[in-house]
């Protein structure tokens, strides 16, 4: 499926293109340091949600607490869209920096409210209120943040490298998951479990604030985009790109929402859930599951920027498309492997060889969707496929495979989700055309 443009095809050309410009760290550093945020968080919220539930949750039901406190966490996802759609369309009118250096306020003040609120004990029926507030503003703006950063950093790039620099969005994530679960342990094993409940648990959150200053200095030093000036110059902006983007370009949103899936239940189910399915499912350890998860991540880092840098060499389909077909021969076999020998060893071993082959997907998938939308709906095209598809496959993931493991009483249901995703993104890249090699529109 080819995902044609309609406005200002035919002069639309990337100054990109020309790939003269050395590599520029500083790019990096502006477009994944709030993206790097919001994953610190996400992780350390996920680490310390039962310690969370009992301060601004009270009940004399444990599950019903907790549940409160992942039912706040949950509004980060389903304000996502909402901040995708109107953050995206201020990128896209008024420029992808303009829009970044106001995803990050925003981001910050989110956190603050977390790491500041008064506890239950406090403050009463306010305190879950503040959190709620907190964590609405954070994923608005983690909404936002998505498109407005992946356009910079993949526009900043030349053609030639548009796969390297666009892997570091990805990397950046795997780095603060590994960043915010080391945390965690770290706090863990330092402090009691009463000071971890007095203040233990405020600490990664205030220590995400400190890199809030350095990220909005940077950001307000950096050029615009040069494709996005090139735009300006030549085109007028879209009156809505939202509008624009459904109307015209649906099918590119389609695409992006398809390659998302894969990436997102990935994410969700061979991270982030496999910690609790080892631990609660198969009986490992929990500071074996940390390990495997740490082992993990490193494993998806380095995947994921050979992705990147591969598929500036022979296209970002190859890679995408061997990481899917990987997926759907591996996933059931390493599942059986480790529900029938759980221990550390193997655990590590699956993980691991799901993450990388996970990564090998990720590394080329934002220089891919980037090049499915011209600039001037990019920002506003990409959140909106990808951020749906994180609310909907993501935010549930881990829900859905609890649910599916109990209803079938198999501990391998949880694999049927991640083959779910598998399937969608082959289906969906098999269709898709490679523009790797041509200028952005």
């Amino acid at each position: 499926m080819d995902v044609p443009v309609q406005r200002g095809e035919s002069d639309a050309l990337s100054l990109a293109a020309t790939g003269t410009r050395p590599f520029d760290a500083r790019v990096i550093v502006v477009a994944t340091i709030g993206n790097a945020l919001e994953w610190f968080d996400f992780t350390v919220f996920s680490f310390f949600a039962a310690i969370i539930a009992k301060q601004f949750f009270p009940s004399d039901n444990a599950t019903a607490s907790l549940l409160a406190a992942w039912t706040t966490f949950g509004v980060g996802f389903l304000t996502r869209p909402l901040g995708g759609i109107i953050l995206g369309n201020y990128a896209d009118r008024h420029g992808r920096k303009s829009a970044l250096v106001v995803t990050i306020s925003l981001m910050a003040l989110g956190v603050g409210i977390i790491a500041f609120s008064p506890t239950y004990a406090q403050i009463g029926i306010f305190a879950p209120i503040l959190m709620l507030i907190g964590r609405f503003l954070q994923g608005f703006s983690a909404g936002g943040e998505v498109g407005s950063a992946t356009a910079f950093l993949v526009e900043h790039a030349p053609v030639e490298r548009r796969g390297v620099y666009g892997s570091f969005q990805m990397i950046s994530q795997a780095c603060s998951m590994l960043l915010g679960a080391l945390t965690g342990v770290a706090l863990t094993q330092f402090l009691s479990p009463e000071q971890l409940d007095q203040f233990g648990w405020r600490i990664p959150f205030m220590l995400g604030l400190l890199i809030v200053p350095v990220g909005l200095y940077v950001r307000s030093k950096l050029d615009e985009s040069p494709v996005f000036k090139d735009h300006a110059k030549r085109l007028p902006t879209a009156k809505s790109p939202f509008l624009e983007s459904i109307v015209i370009h649906w099918r590119a949103i389609l695409a992006g929402f398809g390659l998302t899936v894969y990436g997102t239940i990935g994410t969700y189910i061979f991270y982030y859930f496999m910690p609790s399915y080892a631990t609660k499912t198969l009986g490992i350890p929990f500071s074996s599951s940390v390990i495997a998860s740490c082992c993990a991540a490193i494993a998806y880092i380095a995947a994921t920027f050979a992705s990147g840098l591969v598929s500036d060499a022979v296209g970002r389909k190859k890679p995408m498309m061997i990481s899917t077909v990987l997926s759907l021969l591996i996933s059931y076999p390493l599942f059986v492997l480790l529900t029938g020998h759980p221990t550390l060893p193997v655990l590590i071993l699956v993980q691991c060889s799901l993450m990388a082959t996970l990564g090998l997907f990720q590394g080329s998938y934002c220089a891919f969707v980037c090049e499915l939308f011209p600039a001037h709906v990019r920002s506003t095209g990409m959140a909106i496929g990808y951020n749906f598809a994180v609310m909907i496959f993501g935010g549930f993931a881990g829900a859905i495979a609890t649910l599916l493991i109990k209803v079938t009483e198999d501990k391998l249901a949880v694999v049927y989700y991640g083959l779910f995703g598998c399937v969608v993104g082959f289906v969906t890249i098999a269709l898709l055309k490679d523009r790797s090699k041509q200028p952005l529109m």
